[in-house]
């Protein structure tokens, strides 16, 4: 189930749920910041954590702008 993330608009709070896709938007409508009261939000979008065991193998290194990785990006 995805996690998300809603910042408020009146004092920066950030705020998170668990919720199904189908459900986001009543989820959303139905918030209220537990610091300021407001309802105003806007949605955070955060990266992802891949994790693994330690007999996956190891990541690509390099990517970014150049296949190899020299562009020290």
């Amino acid at each position: 189930m995805p996690l998300y993330e809603y910042k408020c608009a009146e004092c920066g709070d950030v705020m998170e749920f668990r919720s199904s896709y189908d459900k986001k938007e009543q989820m959303v409508s139905s918030l209220k910041c537990d610091s300021c009261g407001s309802k105003e939000f806007t949605q955070v979008f955060s990266g992802i954590a891949l994790t693994g065991s330690k007999n996956d193998p190891a990541p690509p290194q390099g990517g970014g702008c150049c296949s190899g990785g020299m562009c020290g990006l």
